[in-house]
């Protein structure tokens, strides 16, 4: 059994490792379709968070990791969520002293080679513009919609409220994240490298806990077949999951 759960942490790890291939970009943008019809080419939402660490003895680090907006030392990170609630992409380990924008317009050739033609939802803290046109869709601002031609105004702006209502996902995927894993509340390690271990490892576990639990609220709307299994009669995946491991106990 411990082979077992060793191996799907281990498939889970290449998954997070690797981007979406054609055929989950192709499914995942099929899920966030039929929740809005007028988007077809979504396939995740990206947000960023920032979290607390130690300080440090070195100056020029301390420097680097301090946030004077938040007054104490953080580590800012991307995080792209697809429907299905996994992390499909993700920048972690940047000083904060990079903005979420100065992070996305390094990772940006990245996304925009593997995804092609696809899109990443984000909100307004997140550039639009230039090269971004071709990765990223978001909600327009109140100073661009005053600025929108009178025949285009309507038609965009019903796009804005559609992306404004996705983005929520990426929301409730960093509530996931938090919530779950006392570590993004808690002070992160001074070093850096640690750092970098210890934000895989959770955006690794979150994954695995996506792909054996299933419980999020970015699955329960955008998974047509979460509906159908709770609606099975004394349904608990968590308890069955349970149930299994006891059987292979006692087979073993």
């Amino acid at each position: 059994m411990q082979q077992s759960y060793q191996q799907n942490v281990e498939d889970s790890s290449e998954k997070v490792k690797k981007a979406p291939n054609v055929e989950q970009m192709e499914y995942y943008a099929q899920l966030i379709h039929e929740q809005e019809p007028a988007v077809d080419d979504v396939i995740g939402f990206m947000d960023g968070v920032s979290l607390t660490s130690e300080g440090t003895s070195e100056p020029v680090v301390q420097n680097s990791m301090y946030s004077g907006y938040h007054s104490d030392t953080m580590v800012n990170n991307l995080f792209a969520y697809g429907p299905d609630s996994r992390v499909i992409f993700c920048a972690i380990n940047f000083p904060s002293g990079w903005h979420d924008g100065s992070i996305m317009a390094n990772i940006l050739p990245y996304i925009h080679k593997k995804i092609g033609t696809y899109k990443m939802c984000v909100d307004q803290g997140l550039p639009r513009g230039g090269d971004a046109v071709y990765v990223l869709v978001g909600p327009i601002s109140h100073t661009q919609a005053y600025q929108l031609a009178p025949n285009l105004c309507p038609y965009l702006l019903c796009f804005s409220n559609i992306y404004v209502s996705l983005c929520q996902a990426s929301e409730w995927g960093m509530r996931g994240l938090q919530g779950t894993f006392p570590w993004c509340k808690k002070r992160l390690p001074s070093n850096h490298l640690m750092h970098k271990l210890v934000i895989q490892s959770i955006v690794l576990v979150h994954n695995f806990r996506m792909e054996t639990v299933g419980l999020n609220p970015i699955k329960t709307v955008f998974d047509p077949e979460y509906e159908r299994y709770i609606s099975l009669s004394a349904y608990d995946r968590i308890g069955d999951i349970t149930l299994t491991k006891m059987m292979c106990r006692l087979i073993h």
